[in-house]
């Protein structure tokens, strides 16, 4: 496409000159200059074939070097693009580049207006990358962040927004630890996708009005997570870090939400925080905790004449602010801060791009490398005592206890290798000369002796086949975690759990059994629990699916009790349902829990059968 540069004087001189010999002449003056019409329309026309050479010598492609002080157009992977470059840029130099990606309905030129970037870019001398959907991709010009094959690298939309900035930074000087990717609403949404699946592209994510990673799989559940929420953000967490692979690393976030925004609802922002806060636990440490979803500081602040607005900052346990939330008050679906002449902003509201610019340039020093200790051997049954060494990565102190009891810097420090010649729970963790710890790590060691009774069978729960079921599509379902209770936003009986086992095994008549669930996390407050058994399988098969939900039981709330502080729980089947253990085949379990209805959430999540030390066990006892 033809580019026309207006900004140049040279442009606009020939301009006023082309009117002045191309404008009609008015025919009463022409009345009375008859004698020259003649002599003067060829004249006409000989100005008017110079000004279009002239004009037409203004007429340029788009250069990918050259161009400076303006936008840069072009395309990439099939969709189009725009590039502001400063107009001090200096090709040996390095700068920074901001990805921004539009909401629905708006473009490069109209995202640009009303995020006032290029203004900030020309301050601060940054490129501003502005990536464009189309409509024969999404008819309202939205990113398709709900969709499977646009959520991960290497596929979709993702990978083209990933090419399109590779081709920026061929082309122009960036700084590659210096880019970052932003956006408003579904743009919002897929800038969290871009932090996920292009770790080593991006340093920082900024997110107006959007949603956490995979906050919905389709277009049902987008509606879903728009009103009220997406799936859980712990387990969405950890899908972010796996979609980081290698190349994990903690990112800053920033999210800036109203609210009054009804077309996403804020409980996303605060969704997207705890999303960032496991990835990045993870990405920094390997384990979750060392950053939360529960703000350190809080500033409660006025844009004058403008909006009041709350500032949540989170920080991670190298004491670096590694999130900011920023909540607008009385604020609806738009860009805070932005300009009135550009679509969907709220110039009253804080000045969203300068607070991104501002806290992805308050560097953050990475991580520090964290202690990571060992067991060997890992935790098991063995036949006999066993030997235990624990080894750390790094020098410095390690803290243990073997009585299940969490370990502090005041307890016994690892000097020789542990004898183990009973059932014990190890716990330990290290300490380096800096002063940084590691999360306690728990190894259970189970030892056999002569007097184990042999008439006690133990079967472990499939881990294809247990996990939890969402009361609707959108609640969601997996086989990872075992996850019973509810979603709050005054939802009750949101996810139940599902066991399974085979207990086709099963040789003995049975006189009594149980079941054991070892407890991963705990929110809020669980009321009851209740189990229901089923001689067979919930749904078509024994994987889980969203009918495994309110599908018939064999025996239903067989069982109701209270959950127990402890490592674990234990599940008496009463003795009248033994008969319906299935001993040709497969037996599964339902969990149920009664919870109180509010704003926050209410569940509990037991380790699956996948995790061989934890998983839930079928107990047996055929004396």
């Amino acid at each position: 496409m033809l580019k026309l540069y207006k900004s140049s004087n040279i442009y606009l001189e020939i301009k006023v000159f082309c009117n002045l010999f191309v404008t009609p002449i008015p025919y009463h003056w022409l009345n009375q200059m008859e004698g020259v019409v003649l002599l003067i329309r060829y004249k006409r026309i000989w100005f008017f074939v110079i000004c279009l050479v002239l004009i037409g010598s203004m007429v340029s492609l788009p250069s990918m070097t050259k161009a400076s002080g303006g936008f840069i157009s072009g395309s990439y992977g099939g969709k189009t693009y725009k590039l502001y470059v400063p107009s001090h840029y200096d090709s040996s130099k390095s700068y920074p580049l901001f990805v921004m990606l539009h909401g629905c309905t708006q473009d490069a030129a109209q995202f640009s207006t009303g995020t006032k970037m290029n203004a900030l870019s020309e301050e601060k001398e940054f490129l501003v990358l502005y990536p464009e959907q189309n409509s024969s991709s999404n008819s309202n010009k939205c990113w398709n962040w709900f969709e499977p094959s646009h959520q991960s690298r290497g596929s979709g939309e993702p990978s083209v927004i990933a090419g399109m900035v590779q081709s920026i930074k061929t082309n122009y000087s960036i700084q590659n630890d210096q880019v970052y990717v932003a956006g408003l609403s579904a743009g919002a949404a897929m800038s969290v996708i871009m932090g996920a699946t292009y770790p080593d592209v991006f340093s920082g994510v900024g997110v107006g009005a959007g949603l956490e990673y995979k906050a919905a799989t389709s277009m049902t559940e987008a509606f879903t997570a728009m009103s009220s929420g997406g799936a859980n953000p712990t387990q969405r967490g950890r899908d972010a870090y796996n979609a980081m692979g290698s190349r994990a690393k903690p990112l800053k976030v920033i999210v800036f939400h109203g609210t009054s925004d009804y077309t996403v609802n804020k409980v996303n922002g605060d969704q997207v925080i705890s999303q960032w806060a496991i990835t990045n636990s993870l990405a920094a440490t390997g384990t979750e905790g060392w950053l939360n979803d529960q703000a350190d500081n809080t500033q409660n602040l006025q844009v004058p004449s403008g909006k009041s607005y709350t500032v949540y900052d989170y920080k991670a346990q190298d004491e670096k602010v590694w999130m900011k939330k920023i909540n607008i008050l009385n604020m609806g679906h738009a860009w805070s801060g932005g300009s009135s002449q550009g679509s969907y902003t709220d110039p009253q509201g804080p000045d969203a791009s300068r607070m991104m610019w501002e806290f992805f340039q308050n560097e953050v020093d990475p991580p520090a490398v964290i202690p990571v200790t060992t067991a060997t051997p890992a935790g098991g049954t063995y036949n006999g005592s066993v030997s235990v060494e624990l080894n750390s990565n790094k020098t410095g102190t390690t803290y243990y206890t073997t009585d299940g009891s969490e370990p502090t810097i005041n307890s016994t420090i690892y000097s020789k290798a542990l004898s183990i010649t009973e059932d014990t729970t190890l716990k330990f963790f290290s300490r380096d000369s800096d002063g940084n710890s590691e999360s306690v790590k728990t190894e259970k060691y189970f030892i056999k002796t002569e007097d184990t009774p042999r008439d006690e069978t133990t079967i472990s729960s499939n881990g294809n086949e247990d996990g939890f079921v969402g009361k609707y599509t959108a609640d969601g379902k997996s086989n990872a975690t075992i996850k019973v209770g509810d979603k709050g936003m005054y939802n009750t009986d949101t996810y139940r759990g599902i066991l399974s086992f085979d207990t086709s095994t099963i040789t003995e008549p049975i006189e009594s059994a149980k079941i054991r669930l070892y407890i991963k996390t705990k929110l809020g407050t669980i009321s009851i629990l209740r189990l229901d058994m089923k001689n067979g399988v919930f749904g078509t098969s024994s994987t889980i699916e969203q009918t495994d939900y309110a599908n018939s039981a064999t025996q239903s709330n067989l069982s109701s009790f209270s959950p127990v502080e402890g490592e674990y729980l234990d599940i008496n089947i009463p003795i009248n349902s033994l008969a319906q253990i299935n001993l040709n085949g497969i037996t599964q379990f339902r969990l149920k829990a009664e919870t109180t209805a509010g704003l926050n959430s209410n569940f509990i999540e037991f380790y699956g059968g996948e995790t061989v030390d934890y998983a839930p066990t079928l107990i047996i006892n055929s004396n």
